[in-house]
């Protein structure tokens, strides 16, 4: 078993997550913004990096793929993390796969 396959966790079934929502899961102990855009999903630690607001409670933009902070409306990309508003900054993402309609996340 490689070192990939031990720090990988089963969250939720894919049909759990309707597309275009976010919500919050607990991962190891990690609190984790998870977020689905048609089939693509995303996971993001809940601490927004500017000033650590909740992720979760932001809002999801489809059409540019970018959740956006609640506190200060700070954007960021949900393929890199890295904010569209402030270049300097740049979100903890985490690897999600998913196989047999279940949603994985590394972490």
């Amino acid at each position: 078993m490689s070192t990939t396959d031990t720090t990988r966790e089963a969250v939720c079934r894919l049909d759990e997550l309707p597309k275009g929502t976010l919500r919050l899961e607990t991962v190891r102990r990690r609190k984790i913004a998870l977020m689905r855009v048609d089939d693509d999903v995303y996971a993001f630690s809940n601490a927004c990096p500017h000033k650590g607001a909740p992720l979760n409670e932001g809002c999801l933009h489809e059409g540019r793929r970018e959740i956006i902070c609640p506190w200060h409306r700070f954007r960021f990309d949900l393929a890199t993390g890295k904010s569209v508003t402030n270049p300097d900054l740049v979100a903890v993402t985490f690897p999600v796969t998913i196989e047999d309609g279940m949603i994985y996340v590394s972490v």
